[in-house]
């Protein structure tokens, strides 16, 4: 059986990065690398740093996208890890 040594990183499906860094930015003091736009993904993506992995917002910038859909069906959170 193989053994998890590391988590790359937990992708957080977000309507709003401005929104969400209230919680992870101001309210638990994760700190903002940078954000991004993922034009091949149609979204933009804010990362933080958590030890050896990260936390990433993904925000969604057109409504025909997994993340869009997701969001639409479930409501924002753990979209991937």
């Amino acid at each position: 059986m193989a053994q998890i040594k590391k988590i790359n990183h937990v992708a957080i499906a977000v309507t709003d990065i401005e929104q969400a860094l209230v919680f992870w930015r101001d309210a638990l003091g994760l700190e903002l690398h940078h954000v991004e736009e993922v034009a091949s993904q149609k979204s933009v993506v804010a990362f933080m740093p958590v030890g050896d992995s990260e936390v990433e917002l993904v925000e969604p910038t057109a409504e025909d996208t997994g993340v869009a859909r997701f969001i639409a069906e479930r409501g924002g959170g753990i979209h991937h890890i």
